[in-house]
């Protein structure tokens, strides 16, 4: 079986193509059109609020990135992506898993498409100051969260890794510089040391080389 990977250009659909490729799964990458005023079909007709990444293989559509996440660690890999239910760190996973959800990305998200929030653009603008305020503290407390890393938990690589790892390339999210987390930094450079990671960044650099525009990263490759 082979997935279709519905995605766009730098977006949270890293995340789901770096663990398909750290989990060796076949997949295809469908790109599709996003924030366009006409939707795109092809992802009309895979997600109802034309977000990606969609996931479509043995015979289901999924979307939203921690639910897909954590799917593909639990259906491949033999669960070594996964901090298992009998495990005495399983809350912590469970934890960190719906905070990326819920506290950190509403706050990534604002930082690029603050006119989902507001049509104005001096609203706009507090809107992602008062934003940016709340990432320093999610920063602070996931940069305390990572220190016994390099990874959430140490030495051990979990699909938090991934969910957290790829949306951190992003340079446009940090409140500060991200040498002032040392212990992001290091989850960043452990992140980028793989070579899923790299191979799914190359991709998406050169598809927007090939649309005309760049892809800074907060730690360059």
């Amino acid at each position: 079986m082979t997935y279709q990977l519905y995605l766009a250009p730098n977006t949270y659909a890293l995340t789901v193509q770096a663990l398909l490729e750290e989990l060796e799964v076949a997949h295809e990458l469908h790109w599709v059109e996003i924030f366009q005023e006409t939707p795109d079909p092809d992802l009309l007709a895979v997600s109802p609020h034309l977000r990606v990444p969609a996931l479509k293989g043995n015979g289901m559509v999924m979307v939203e990135t921690g639910a897909i996440a954590l799917y593909l660690a639990e259906r491949h890999g033999d669960g070594a992506l996964l901090i298992p239910p009998c495990d005495p760190g399983r809350p912590l996973f469970l934890q960190w898993l719906h905070y990326f959800a819920t506290t950190l990305q509403p706050d990534v998200l604002i930082q690029f498409h603050p006119e989902v929030y507001a049509e104005d653009r001096p609203t706009q603008a507090r809107i992602m100051k008062a934003s940016m305020r709340r990432l320093a503290g999610v920063f602070d407390v996931l940069n305390d969260a990572l220190a016994d890393g390099p990874y959430f938990f140490g030495e051990r690589l979990t699909v938090l890794d991934f969910l957290f790892g790829m949306q951190a390339t992003w340079p446009e999210i940090y409140p500060r510089p991200i040498e002032s987390y040392p212990n992001l930094y290091r989850h960043q450079k452990a992140m980028l040391a793989r070579p899923s990671v790299r191979r799914t960044l190359d991709i998406h650099i050169a598809r927007k080389h090939d649309n005309g525009e760049t892809m800074e990263l907060a730690l360059p490759m």
